[in-house]
Formats: C-alpha cells, sequence, structure tokens
C-alpha cells in the first residue's frame, strides 16, 4: 500500500525522478567550478550541468512528453528502467529509489565470488523510422566474463554489411552463471525485441557456463585478470561518422544514466571489438579510453582465457541520441546531447566558452591553443597570442565533390546517395564567400580600419626611424618630417597616442574576476612593500597598499577609461631613440592639447592616467566598446568584436583531428546532408549554427531529421536550405548564412557581456614592443618586491 502511494505521489510531481536527483551526491555549487577535465569518467556531471542552464534560463525549461522521453532527462530514466538480468544476479534496487534519495550508485551490486558472473542489458527509447529493422540499441554490463580473443574472432559472417561482427566459436566466451534464453524472452513482448540484436548474438549466443574455468581466471592472483573497467566497443558503420558518433552518443548515455562507481574512480579502457578497418574517428575513442590506451582487439588480442572483473558493452545502429530521426523532437533541447557535446569538447582540451576563463586553470590549454601540445606538456604559463579581444569564427562549406567525384567514376554511387552531388560548388564557394565579406563589412571594427588605415600609411612615412631611410637618409630631415606631422595632422595620431595599458587587468566584480595563469609570474604590475604610486593626473598621487586584488582594482579603472597614453616603439631602434621620439610626440601632445582646453585629443576631455616609473611595460589595449561609442564618420555599423572568416572543408583526405582544429573555431556549418555535419557536436552549444542542404529529391528522407535533432538539441541556430535538381540556390544560400552568422554573433557576445560584468573584452596588443615581463612571485622571491625599475 506504501509503495503504491509512494509512486501515486511520484506521478503527480510530489517527489523527484531519479534523474532530478542525478548526480546528487555532489554539490552543485562546488561541481560548477569543478575541474571538468577530472570528471570526464561521470558523464553525468556534464549532463548535470547541461540540464541547470536550462532550468536556470529567465524562459526556463519545460520539454513536452516526447522532449523528456526521447532526449531529455527521461531519457537517462528509461535506459535505468530497461534493465533486464540475462545472466545471475543483476542490480538490486533499493527503497531509496522508491523514497526519492541517493543515486543510481544506490543501487548495490551484489559481492560475487571468482566463480561467479552477472550480465544484465539496457536499450534506450528510439522510434524506428521507415524500413530500418536493424535500428536497435543494446547496452550491457557484465563482470567476470572470461574471453578467449583468438576463439572470439575466429569465425566469419556472410554478408557486406555482416562480416565486419566477429561470430565467436563455442565457449570463447565464458561465464560462471546460466545465460537465459534471451531470443526467446524477446518473443514474449514487443518491449523486448532489442534483445534479438547483433550485440547480443555476438556476445552471448555461444557463450558457454563453465564456474571452475571462470573462477581460476577470475582469482585474485591470476595473471589474466583484468581489473581495470573495460568498454567493448562494437561499430556498425566504420567509415561513417554519423554512425560512430551515434556509438559514442551512447557510451555516454549508458554511462550517464548507469553512473557506475568503478568508472567514475578508475577510468575506462576502449577496445574495439569489431573486425571493420581502422578509421580517424578512432582518435575519439582513444581519448576516451585516457589514461589507458586504445585496443583494437584484432591487433592486440588478449592472452588466452582472459578474465574482466568489470566490463561494458556497447552497439548501436541507426536508434542512438546521437543519430536521432526522430521527427518529434527535432524542435527539443536536449541536456543529454548538450552535455555530451560539452563533454566531447573537454575530451580535446577545448574550453566551455559560457564559463569564465580561470587562467590559471586553463594554462596548459592556453598553452597548447598558442603554441602547441609539447609546449603545454612542458608546463609553460602565461602564454597569450599576439592580440586578443576579436573573435574569430569560421564559417564551413563542407565539400563532397571529391568524394562524390571518385563513387561516381567507379560506379559506387547508388541510390539516393548520388542526388546529394551540388553542380555549381564553385557558385556556391563564391556567394559563401561574398556573404561573410559582405557580413563582416557592416562591422565598426572593419570601417574603422578601413576609414583610418590610408591616414596611418601616410603618416608613416613622415614618422619612421632613421633606419628605415636607406643609404641617404638625413635625420635632420625626419626629425622636421616628425615636427611636421605633430603640427599638421594632431588627430591622425590620437588613435596610436592612447593606447598604452594594462592589457591583462580584467574586471573580477561579481565573481568575474580572473587570476594571471602563471601564479608564479607576475606580469601585471612591479610594485614594493610601500605601495605603488600612480600619478592619476589630477592633483594628487594615491597609494595603493599591496595585494593582487588592489592591483587588479587599479587596473580595472585604468581599462575603463579609454583616454591612456602612450605611444608606439621603433623596433628597429634603441631604447634612446625610443625616448627621444617619447619625448618629441610628448611635446607636440602638449601643444595640440593645449589648444583644446586639456582635453586628451580623444573623445572628450577625462583624466589622463600616467604610470609610475616602476609599472612594468604591458600590452596596449583599449575598451572594445570605445571603437563604436561614436559612428558619425562610420554610418549604420554593427556593433560586434566578431568576425567571419570563410573555409571552403573538403576533409575527405584531412586527418581527423586537424578537422577538428577547424571545426571547434566554427561558428557556421553548412553542408549538403552527410556524415560530415556530424561536426557539429563539437561546435560550442548555444553559440553555433548548422545549415543543411536539401534538394528536392531527397527532402523528405528521415534521416536528415539527425542534423535538425543534433542542432536544436544543443540550442544551436538550425536552417533546411532547399534548392531543386543538381544547383543551389546561392541567393538563398547567402542569406541564410547570415542569418546563421548574426545568431552566432549574438551569442558570443552576449555570453561575454555576461562573463565580463557587462562589458566587452578590451581589445589586446600583446607584441615584442607592447608586453608584460615576467618575473618571479614575491612568493618565491620576497626580496624582488623592493626592486624599483630602472631604465639602462
Amino acid at each position: 500500500m506504501m509503495q503504491r502511494y509512494l509512486l501515486f505521489l511520484l506521478a503527480i510531481g510530489l517527489l523527484p525522478t531519479h534523474s532530478q536527483r542525478i548526480h546528487s551526491f555532489k554539490n552543485w555549487a562546488t561541481l560548477r567550478d569543478a575541474n571538468w577535465s577530472g570528471l570526464l569518467h561521470e558523464p553525468s556531471a556534464f549532463v548535470v550541468k547541461s540540464h541547470v542552464r536550462l532550468r536556470n534560463r529567465p524562459e526556463g525549461y519545460q520539454p513536452g512528453a516526447s522532449c523528456l522521453k526521447f532526449v531529455g532527462m527521461g531519457y537517462l530514466d528509461h535506459i535505468r528502467d530497461s534493465r533486464q538480468v540475462l545472466c545471475g544476479i543483476g542490480r538490486t534496487v533499493t527503497s531509496k529509489d522508491i523514497y526519492g534519495a541517493g543515486d543510481s550508485r544506490s543501487h548495490v551490486e551484489p559481492t560475487l565470488s571468482p566463480s561467479q558472473s552477472s550480465v544484465e542489458c539496457y536499450t534506450a527509447p528510439y522510434i524506428q523510422v521507415g524500413n530500418s529493422n536493424k535500428a536497435t540499441v543494446s547496452l550491457c554490463r557484465s563482470r567476470n566474463l572470461v574471453m578467449n580473443t583468438c576463439a572470439f574472432l575466429s569465425g566469419r559472417r556472410k554478408g557486406t554489411l555482416n562480416k565486419k561482427f566477429p561470430l565467436p566459436a563455442q565457449g570463447a566466451v565464458q561465464l560462471g552463471c546460466q545465460m537465459i534464453d534471451y531470443a526467446k524472452k524477446a518473443e514474449s513482448s514487443s518491449d523486448l525485441q532489442w534483445l534479438k540484436s547483433i550485440h547480443n548474438d555476438v556476445w552471448w549466443a555461444n557463450a558457454t557456463r563453465n564456474e571452475s574455468g571462470v573462477g581460476k581466471a577470475c582469482a585474485s592472483g591470476s595473471k589474466t585478470l583484468v581489473t581495470t573497467p573495460t568498454m567493448f566497443v562494437m561499430r556498425d558503420r566504420h567509415a561513417n561518422y554519423a554512425h560512430e558518433m551515434e556509438v559514442v552518443s551512447m557510451a555516454f548515455s549508458f554511462l550517464a544514466a548507469v553512473e557506475p562507481a568503478d568508472v567514475a574512480a578508475q577510468g575506462v579502457q576502449v577496445v574495439i571489438v569489431d573486425q571493420a578497418p581502422p578509421t580517424g574517428f578512432l582518435e575519439t575513442w582513444a581519448r576516451i579510453s585516457r589514461p589507458y590506451r586504445l585496443r583494437i582487439l584484432a591487433h592486440d588480442p588478449f592472452p588466452p582465457n582472459t578474465c574482466f572483473r568489470s566490463a561494458y558493452h556497447v552497439y548501436t545502429f541507426a536508434a542512438g541520441i546521437g543519430y536521432n530521426t526522430n521527427g518529434e523532437t527535432a524542435t527539443c533541447e536536449s541536456p543529454v546531447t548538450t552535455g555530451m557535446s560539452h563533454w566531447l569538447r573537454q575530451l580535446y582540451e577545448e574550453r566551455d566558452p559560457a564559463v569564465p576563463v580561470d587562467l590559471q586553470g586553463a594554462a596548459p590549454m592556453m598553452a597548447a591553443a598558442t603554441a602547441g601540445p609539447v609546449a603545454a606538456a612542458a608546463g609553460v604559463r602565461g602564454m597569450r597570442a599576439p592580440t586578443s579581444g576579436i573573435v574569430m569564427k569560421n564559417v564551413v562549406w563542407l565539400s563532397r565533390r571529391n568524394l562524390e567525384m571518385v563513387r561516381l567514376l567507379l560506379n559506387a554511387s547508388v541510390g539516393w546517395k548520388s542526388m546529394r552531388m551540388v553542380r555549381n560548388e564553385d557558385a556556391v564557394v563564391a556567394g559563401m564567400l561574398a556573404a561573410v565579406q559582405e557580413w563582416n563589412s557592416e562591422s565598426c571594427l572593419i570601417r574603422r580600419f578601413d576609414q583610418n588605415v590610408k591616414k596611418a600609411y601616410e603618416e608613416s612615412l613622415h614618422t619612421v626611424n632613421p633606419v628605415h631611410i636607406g643609404p641617404g637618409g638625413d635625420s635632420a630631415n625626419v626629425r622636421a618630417a616628425r615636427r611636421r606631422t605633430s603640427a599638421e595632422s594632431p588627430r591622425t595620431r590620437k588613435a596610436r597616442q592612447q593606447r598604452k595599458l594594462l592589457g591583462s587587468a580584467e574586471d573580477d566584480d561579481k565573481n568575474h574576476g580572473r587570476t594571471d595563469p602563471d601564479n608564479s609570474g607576475w606580469d601585471l604590475l612591479e610594485y614594493d612593500s610601500e605601495g605603488l604610486d600612480l600619478d592619476l593626473d589630477v592633483g594628487h598621487t594615491s597609494s595603493i597598499d599591496g595585494g593582487a586584488a588592489d592591483i587588479e582594482r587599479v587596473a580595472r579603472a585604468m581599462l575603463a577609461v579609454k583616454d591612456v597614453g602612450g605611444s608606439d616603439i621603433d623596433e628597429h631602434g634603441n631604447d634612446g631613440d625610443d625616448e627621444a621620439e617619447e619625448q618629441d610626440r610628448a611635446f607636440a601632445r602638449g601643444a595640440s592639447e593645449g589648444d583644446q582646453g586639456g582635453d586628451s585629443g580623444w573623445g572628450d576631455g577625462g583624466p589622463k592616467f600616467r604610470m609610475s616609473a616602476k609599472s612594468v611595460s604591458s600590452a596596449k589595449a583599449l575598451p572594445m566598446e570605445s571603437f563604436w561609442e561614436d559612428t558619425t564618420e562610420l554610418g549604420d555599423c554593427r556593433r560586434t568584436n566578431v568576425l567571419f572568416t570563410f573555409v571552403d572543408g573538403d576533409f575527405n583526405d584531412m586527418p581527423y583531428h586537424q578537422q577538428l582544429k577547424i571545426i571547434f573555431h566554427t561558428g557556421v556549418l553548412v553542408g549538403v546532408h552527410g556524415a560530415g555535419l556530424t561536426h557539429g557536436y563539437f561546435m560550442p552549444p548555444g553559440q553555433s549554427a548548422v545549415l543543411q542542404l536539401l534538394g528536392d529529391s531527397f527532402v523528405k528522407v528521415a534521416a536528415n531529421n539527425v542534423f535538425r535533432n543534433m542542432a536544436v538539441g544543443l540550442g544551436n541556430f538550425y536552417e533546411d536550405v532547399l534548392y531543386e535538381g543538381v544547383d543551389v540556390k546561392v541567393n538563398v544560400l547567402k542569406q541564410a548564412v547570415k542569418r546563421a552568422m548574426n545568431f552566432v554573433a549574438d551569442q558570443v557576445m552576449g555570453a561575454q557581456l555576461k562573463q565580463n560584468g557587462g562589458v566587452l573584452p578590451p581589445l589586446v596588443l600583446d607584441d615584442q614592443n607592447h608586453f608584460s615581463i615576467v618575473v618571479p612571485s614575491p612568493l618565491q622571491c620576497p626580496r624582488n618586491r623592493s626592486l624599483t625599475w630602472k631604465s639602462t
């Protein structure tokens, strides 16, 4: 009676479902600031992160029944509820599950002796579309399984599509329990048809019961005992990245639903058990397998009678959440697929763009992005790109021309696949390039550059250092030219004269502050034990008592003001020339500014900051918003720090990791329906766009829903671009590309504003003339705190 009452409360929403409690053993406030690289073996954490973000949006998150079941948190509930014990005793469900306490780790796995085994299998909800009678999801968990690899791979199946699946000999798999007749059980209910999959046939059809053999192989001292959790992966379409990603999606979902404690604690080694050739996608499986190496069973067999203490078996085809053909969910955002996207990006050390940068924790990632993996492995910290502030995003055209040309010439293009050829691809590429150029040309930043580039060039002819003049150079004439330039065109120099600033400082109000990636090397300011003196040029001197927070507050105040002095340095001169040139420029500025009532020469007069002699040379920077505060001369321009680059992406012969390097910086992904669009899972969720080109001959193919579900599930922009025959309508495509760029730019800027307290990151130049020197921290070299900087 009590159980029925509790189930009633659960049904009407007064008790939380398991999916609402998932990962409840962690405090979300702690999880929010967690080291996500350390959580790669706990996929449920990434699902929780995505679910919390959806739920905490101003508009909230209220999925419908179909969304909840097929792509929402209920999806993981259905995986858990589908459990079928095929051999031995599976997990026992405790009363905690009924009363709403704990997580799936409250499920007690009974202790097994070395001679005992267990097998339990799961599936996931999916809609079978069309005549695909092979569509299935099969996920199994086994303990104390003994395998003889050579016998496991000894048979050969018939058929082009089936020959890749192993046909194990009798006894190649041994268990310490009696396997039920799962095929007969499948016939007893339509809900159990998934038990008849090729996956279960491979693993369990010829498995035999052998307690003594299992007990010997699985004994604690056995040399063939594997205690590392193992994931056996069986791929169905090895050459199709979309189906490879589908298998990854189910490995992720399976672990997120079951939350195995051993995987969370130890990680999991991935073993590819099918006999298909290796492909570039194995890079992803290798990363999932870390810290253990990826193992191809056919290339690297285990010793005879190897016992696997804990194993997870994954197989799916045309039914996994990563290959979702269900049209009912094409408008559903999904915390599961979004969590998977964050997880995939974390596997490749790509940061979550919606999270403020933890510079200390992100130091290896920044070193890898700026220099490379070897520099990151060497522990290099404090690395920066030469410029920052402008976000560059790719618009990628996924070309199929070379692939389809080979298929056509070899008479291998059959069925509806041949309908995906684009005849006017050159026009498509030209049109997309034009769309990107037209969009960029409306940027205030680009227009300001176009407006000032000629003036800057003409000024450089007069302000050039004598080393550039050539054999007949006359330094006196050069100085005269400089004075003439100073008197004649003060405004052309204002942008160059007003940019020296602390480029590394950040706004830390409301927890938006950041730390230096190199805590052992301060490169913001140098200060002594009595504080840092700053001449604010407003009639008095202020003293700041030491501390990184105080320094950042001063730097933050400087960042907030655009009227900051400074000038370029001639990289081919020497320090003496630079100082003399600066004095000349300062004199000219003073004369010019005196005529304007003390105005700095850049906008309306504001406070002029001047660093004391003890400050360290830093990067140049200006608030990004200053470049479009006055657009009188620029016209109606787009106020954005996001710009786009067009990439003609023929990925057919490009290594997989190089493809992803391009995709990680992509904002808009465009292509005819094909596996390449699966790269959308690696793009930043909520800040990206996918355009799927659909010809009239295959516009109604159910597989088109795969990429609709992918993009919308991740909270990204999606649009069908329809065309007729074999020629794409270029003008229609151009307009769709521009709409996609609008979305990406808005979302990227919105995330930046949220992270930085309502302002965009400054525009920063960090080159050989404008940089912050690296010094030991006061903790490492305390005596250096009293040193002052001297010009030598």
